[in-house]
């Protein structure tokens, strides 16, 4: 026998299967498709899927699905755009759907579908309860098209003007219209009276139901309309001008925000006129439109924001036309002027001294631009190294030295100003001496002959592993206006068109300090006033090191690189032809391979001690340097491991020192090869 619960469950639902055949016939020829789904196992049957549809292709092509998930996830790789998958699938899901079946009888979902054609199209997704119990919970999901809905607005708002002057539809009608606005009522003109026929959002549209309209309108507008709309929507809806504004309009409407952010449509609707044509009833209609604002808004962000790029590369373009082709018109003029006196020493000596000297601005400004470019992409390696704080300030300062002496500027390093207890730290040493040399060289730059450029550092203990480092630099050049100093950092910022000429700069010295100091963590501010001088501070975090003892067995004026043996790894021959004449002035056996491969190959065939250094390129064919120096480094050679290996690379980055530090290079020498430099960091590495 059958138990009484079973009996009655069985009962039930055959109850309902009597109902549903009257409610499937109602359905079946409005809905596309219609799915019976036991939303607990996933498991469902297709009641029905119209010719020619969507559905009826995925359910077709995979017959072999078992989940209505799996289902919905077929349909939506195939019809559903990218941008919308993540929301249909997460209403589809069984057991969302099931979630929200439990709080309410039925609930809808509108999605857009591409056909198989390329048609969109659009559609509802209704599904409301069939069968639920303890251990099952079935439901019906239907789905129809709207097309007609969403592309027929203009004619239903038509439609809905016509109908309101039958008085015998008009209830029918206010409650069909009712569905598409928040708040709609009534308003006498001659009488300053409304009446509100429906409002669905008494929480954010707090209206009386009924009163004066022009003491209520002032009221609402003060106390809902944000500010900067209130005088236009006190204009738009002041009933003694309304008439003679909608003379020959059936409708009119405005946009606004109110003070909670959100935005509505408001709607004024002819209702009735009198015999004279003159409008003497409206409907007020609001509507929210917050969602369609916020996309427009985005829109016209976007719009906003490619202008300001597109604007920004024609600067970028015309700067760089001038900056660029200011030191190649004197690197061609000296050639020029070198070849119209070919027999004149000094002549010859003064023009090689200034395509020289274009020649090192021209490098800076490639480099000031594609440092530029690495920032603003984003393109950085966050690599943490150790090292000697006391160290990079040395070296970032002698570069310094050299440059201001050169312009008769006094440049101090203010040791007494300068207060450091911990020297030894880590973090991104070359970042940092990038920025700091930003710096510095700006204040040379901006200061005249005869003025001063001051350089000290502050710690600040964050916490017993952590501290913060203050770098100042001080000069008394020329300085910056107020108005300036907003945009002290925007790219290609100089305070007279004239600067960039005079001073020879591109302009992007303290946009690029900025953006280090922030990937750094830290942050730069500067003080200044016009023609007395400027202060910029740069703070920086850093993690306390320990002091890595190492004894030196010389110093680098003591190192003699006479007789030592070199092999050039260089695929460009006119490089490698500079390379090796350096080295050999300087004493240096020099030999040469043409690639990566063939530069393994020779140290591996080398005898113990044959070779004293490797000079090594980055970009070259087959085996790049930084993999070759890898390959050496791996090799079971006796010197393999401590050999001396100097990138030697057209390559500037920060990141690309990094990358020739890891890789396992000692040293990191950017092309155009300088030979003083050169012979220099040979010497350092042999220290």
């Amino acid at each position: 026998m059958m138990s009484s619960d079973k009996a009655q469950l069985t009962f039930e639902e055959n109850h309902s299967r009597s109902k549903e055949s009257h409610v499937l016939k109602k359905l079946l020829p409005e809905y596309v498709s219609l799915y019976r789904i036991e939303l607990n196992s996933g498991e469902y049957d297709i009641l029905r899927l119209a010719s020619n549809t969507n559905a009826r292709y995925i359910a077709e092509k995979s017959s072999d699905l078992k989940s209505f998930d799996e289902y919905t996830g077929q349909y939506a790789d195939s019809f559903i755009l990218e941008e919308d998958k993540n929301e249909f699938l997460d209403w589809h899901l069984c057991k969302n759907m099931k979630k929200q079946l439990g709080k309410a009888d039925k609930i809808t979902y509108h999605y857009h579908s591409a056909s198989k054609e390329g048609k969109d199209s659009y559609y509802e997704a209704y599904a409301v309860k069939e069968v639920v119990t303890e251990d099952r919970f079935v439901i019906l999901l239907g789905y129809r098209n709207i097309d007609s809905i969403l592309y027929k607005e203009r004619a239903i708002q038509e439609k809905l003007r016509k109908a309101l002057e039958e008085t015998r539809l008009q209830n029918e009608i206010i409650s069909a219209i009712a569905k598409t606005y928040q708040y709609i009522s009534r308003i006498d003109i001659e009488e300053d009276w409304f009446e509100e026929i429906t409002n669905r959002d008494k929480e954010k549209l707090k209206f009386a139901n009924s009163g004066v309209m022009s003491e209520g309108n002032k009221k609402v507008c003060e106390k809902q309309i944000a500010e900067e709309y209130q005088e236009a929507f006190f204009k738009f809806t002041d009933l003694s001008t309304l008439p003679e504004r909608m003379k020959n309009e059936q409708t009119i409407v405005m946009e606004y925000r109110m003070k909670d952010g959100n935005w509505h449509k408001l709607r004024f609707i002819e209702k009735k006129r009198d015999e004279n044509g003159r409008l003497t009833h409206v409907l007020c209609a609001i509507r929210s439109i917050s969602a369609a604002k916020k996309k427009e808004q985005e829109l016209l962000y976007q719009v906003a924001e490619a202008r300001k790029d597109a604007a920004l590369k024609t600067r970028f373009l015309s700067n760089m036309s001038h900056d660029i082709r200011t030191p190649m018109n004197g690197i061609i003029g000296m050639v020029n002027l070198a070849n119209c006196y070919p027999n004149d020493p000094e002549i010859q000596k003064n023009c090689r001294d200034k395509i020289m000297e274009s020649s090192k601005y021209l490098v800076s400004l490639v480099n000031d631009i594609l440092d530029m470019y690495k920032l603003e992409s984003g393109d950085l390696v966050k690599q943490e190294m150790a090292f000697n704080l006391t160290e990079l300030l040395s070296r970032a300062n002698a570069g310094k030295l050299t440059q201001a002496a050169e312009k008769n500027i006094e440049y101090v390093v203010d040791w007494e100003k300068s207060d450091i207890r911990h020297v030894y730290l880590t973090g991104n040493p070359l970042y940092l001496e990038r920025l700091l040399n930003a710096i510095a060289d700006n204040a040379v730059k901006f200061t005249n002959p005869g003025g001063c450029v001051r350089v000290w550092c502050r710690e600040n203990a964050i916490d017993d592993t952590h501290a913060e480092y203050k770098f100042y630099c001080a000069d008394n050049g020329i300085g910056m206006s107020e108005s300036f100093l907003e945009h002290a950092f925007d790219v290609f910022s100089q305070e007279n068109e004239t600067s960039r000429s005079t001073y020879q700069g591109t302009g992007l010295g303290l946009a690029i300090a900025k953006r280090l100091a922030e990937r750094l963590g830290g942050n730069i501010e500067i003080e200044s006033q016009k023609n007395q001088g400027t202060t910029v501070t740069v703070m920086v975090p850093f993690k306390i090191g320990e002091e890595k003892r190492t004894e030196k067995l010389k110093s680098r004026d003591e190192v003699t690189l006479t007789g030592m043996r070199a092999l050039i790894v260089e695929d460009n021959e006119l490089n490698m032809e500079i390379a090796k004449f350096m080295l050999e002035e300087n004493g240096i056996l020099a030999e040469c391979a043409r690639d990566g491969v063939e530069g393994v190959e020779k140290f591996a065939a080398s005898a113990p001690g044959y070779y004293n250094m490797i000079l090594m390129d980055i970009m070259m064919p087959r085996l790049n340097g930084w993999d070759a120096t890898r390959k050496i480094r791996s090799l079971k050679h006796p010197d393999a491991a401590t050999i001396p290996i100097v990138a030697m690379s057209a390559n500037a980055f920060t990141e690309d020192i990094i990358n020739s530090r890891t890789s396992g290079m000692n040293r990191h020498l950017a092309k155009l090869l300088d030979e003083k430099k050169l012979m220099d960091t040979l010497r350092s590495v042999f220290v």
